[in-house]
């Protein structure tokens, strides 16, 4: 069974996605960022764009995401922003 790590996408509104994932692309100041379970601790500023996450599943999710701050913790990651849209692909 594929490593999972915890994902929170926050908004000053709350969360707006909370879910156990094996891989998420996350936009960053100097491109992407692919993070997997046990990834070395990680911050980043980010000027937003496409966030693509698969769930232990294989299913795909993405998300429209405004800047923000990814951070990845223990196998916990939190992206904080001021807007978030789901796109169907």
């Amino acid at each position: 069974m594929e490593k999972t790590y915890s994902l929170e996408i926050l908004t000053p509104r709350g969360k707006l996605f909370s879910d156990e994932v094996a891989h998420s692309l996350v936009p960053a100041e100097d491109g992407f960022v692919g993070v997997l379970a046990n990834h070395a601790s990680y911050v980043t500023s980010s000027p937003g764009g496409r966030f693509k996450v698969r769930l232990p599943s294989g299913e795909t999710r993405t998300f429209q995401v405004g800047q923000g701050f990814f951070r990845f913790l223990k196998n916990h990651a939190t992206f904080l922003t001021q807007s978030v849209e789901s796109k169907t692909l």
